[in-house]
């Protein structure tokens, strides 16, 4: 009977971190770039325990899903997409270097190519992009390279990740590597798009739901083996 209580407290801790899950992915449906976390279970050590019912012992976790969203066409010359499963590299003042595939980046006053958090675009030479004050149309090829009124100003970072379960988020749309190998990324560039999130809100809200569900069935089942117990400790003191 304990035992049931502790297989269904376990599996409602488990629902509920699902449920937060759902929820950030939810959450960043409009986020550009936005990768979705999805949710992975492995069972191990599994057996029969004292009173006949499946046991084991379960490791849950969550990895992002590095599907490509659509690409959103937007015209801004500094917004930029990546056609294939590669990201950009961008770096903060404390020389972390982020992988991302949010391509909405601006000018700062000494013409860096930052993101909206204020994270320099890199360099396939490792050194932030910086548009020359001269002037002219910025232009990006499908491999990488910029120009300013004509003129070569650098070619940018992208990478592949050998094994992207291994991304550690940093926050929404933005990926620590830690430790996993990188290498020069063959996505095709796109200027003057953006890539959405590829969350499927209907679907999130579907799994959602599936979950709400079960955790109340849990709680039902715990529910009703308290009662069970607390009957049969009632009952033993009649005697």
């Amino acid at each position: 009977m304990l035992l049931r209580l502790r297989n269904a407290a376990a599996s409602m801790a488990e629902l509920s971190q699902r449920q937060d899950r759902v929820a950030s992915n939810l959450a960043n449906a409009n986020t550009t770039g936005y990768l979705r976390d999805r949710a992975f279970a492995t069972a191990l050590r599994e057996r029969i325990d004292a009173e006949g019912s499946p046991q084991s012992t379960r490791e849950a976790g969550q990895v992002a899903d590095v599907t490509s969203g659509s690409l959103v066409e937007t015209g801004n010359a500094l917004d930029l997409a990546l056609d294939g499963n590669g990201f950009f590299a961008v770096q903060g003042d404390d020389g972390r270097t982020r992988y991302t595939r949010a391509g909405s980046f601006v000018l700062d006053a000494s013409g860096t190519v930052r993101s909206p958090q204020g994270h320099a675009l890199l360099r396939d030479d490792g050194a932030p992009l910086t548009v020359p004050p001269s002037g002219g149309a910025l232009a990006v090829t499908a491999s990488g390279g910029v120009t300013v009124g004509g003129a070569a100003v650098g070619r940018i970072q992208t990478v592949e990740v050998d094994d992207p379960s291994q991304l550690v988020r940093l926050d929404g749309a933005s990926f620590d590597a830690a430790g996993v190998a990188v290498q020069p990324g063959a996505s095709r560039v796109r200027q003057g798009f953006l890539a959405a999130s590829n969350v499927d809100a209907v679907g999130e809200m579907v799994e959602l739901i599936a979950h709400v569900r079960l955790f109340e069935s849990q709680q039902k089942s715990l529910k009703t083996t308290d009662e069970t117990l607390s009957a049969v400790t009632r009952d033993l003191g009649t005697f």
